[in-house]
């Protein structure tokens, strides 16, 4: 029996997969982060030797049985810069068979199932990639929070805040946000987020996790929450455009998904992102996720092999 084991390396989490060549899902695990550009080299050596090990073991089988090792990572980025030194790590892991990528890729492999298209990205931060038909590939974004993170948990952490701060010294609306985030945050003044942002220091994760405070202010009716719930939208639907616009995509339909979050369960978000994208690319067709990232690098996997990934596969992988 062989098997690809399929990787996505994060800043906080690796998981992996093996999964033969029919789609069975025959052991998992996850470990520690394997971004190589947050982390030491020894942690990432050390969290993908535990995810791979630790997979195959679950799955019965020794590294014989692995037919490619295909890695999504976060350190990697579209293009393939940066890939060299994961795959120069994984090879003394004991590989040889190597699809290396970045954890974007993954996530447009899964999500359209390897058609061209752009997938949009929104989590904690945001970034867009556009992969065509010769796969040539565009990434719009992807900057961080300084440079924008238009669209992603953070900007609409951070507008929360500016919305709230606003009405709090009475120059903006008012507004339910005040409030609610100061429940959230275990505050009982205003004034004293300056203390918690400023000199305890919010890192991104907890300033983006201040967006589902703000959704459920929105999903209740505010309307200063929901402006900033439709302006991301609009923000994400631009920069799709732009990618859409610079891989000059002419005929036909042009499938577009998303991963993340932000899209994924803020509804008032993707349904606005729907509805402004299309009225701007009538030929677009934006299409729920088919796979998570994971699933992605199998498939790309699957492709280096030569595996056919038919409707049986693609069922298999559903039900693992």
């Amino acid at each position: 029996m062989s098997a690809v084991l399929a990787i996505d390396g994060g800043g906080s989490r690796t998981r992996c997969l093996a999964i033969d060549r029919r789609g069975r899902v025959l052991g998992k695990s996850e470990s520690g982060p394997s971004n190589h550009l947050l982390v030491s080299g020894e942690i990432v050596r050390r969290s993908l030797a535990e995810a791979i090990n630790d997979s195959l073991r679950s799955a019965g089988l020794n590294g014989d049985a692995v037919a490619c090792v295909s890695a999504g990572l976060a350190g990697v980025d579209f293009d393939g810069a940066g890939a060299s030194e994961m795959e120069a790590l994984l090879r003394d892991l004991g590989f040889q068979n190597l699809v290396v990528n970045g954890d974007m890729v993954i996530a447009h492999a899964g999500a359209l199932q390897l058609k061209p298209g752009v997938i949009a990205l929104a989590g904690t931060g945001s970034v867009v990639l556009g992969i065509g038909p010769q796969n040539q590939r565009v990434k719009i974004g992807g900057w961080g929070p300084v440079y924008g993170d238009e669209g992603s948990a953070y900007r609409i952490g951070q507008e929360s805040l500016r919305a709230a701060a606003r009405a709090y010294d009475g120059s903006g609306r008012d507004t339910l946000l005040t409030n609610a985030l100061l429940r959230g945050l275990g505050l009982n003044d205003f004034r004293e987020t300056v203390m918690r942002v400023y000199v305890q220091g919010m890192e991104s994760r907890e300033i983006a996790a201040l967006s589902r405070i703000a959704y459920e202010v929105a999903e209740g009716g505010d309307e200063v929450a929901r402006n900033i719930f439709i302006n991301a939208a609009d923000e994400l639907v631009e920069i799709v455009v732009t990618a859409i616009r610079r891989l000059n995509l002419e005929a036909g339909e042009i499938f577009v998904s998303y991963q993340g979050s932000v899209l994924e369960s803020c509804h008032l978000l993707r349904e606005r992102f729907i509805a402004h994208l299309k009225r701007g690319v009538p030929r677009s067709n934006v299409v729920a996720p088919e796979f998570e990232p994971v699933i992605g690098a199998y498939l790309l996997g699957c492709d280096a092999l030569g595996w056919a990934v038919d409707a049986g596969v693609r069922d298999q992988l559903k039900r693992s």
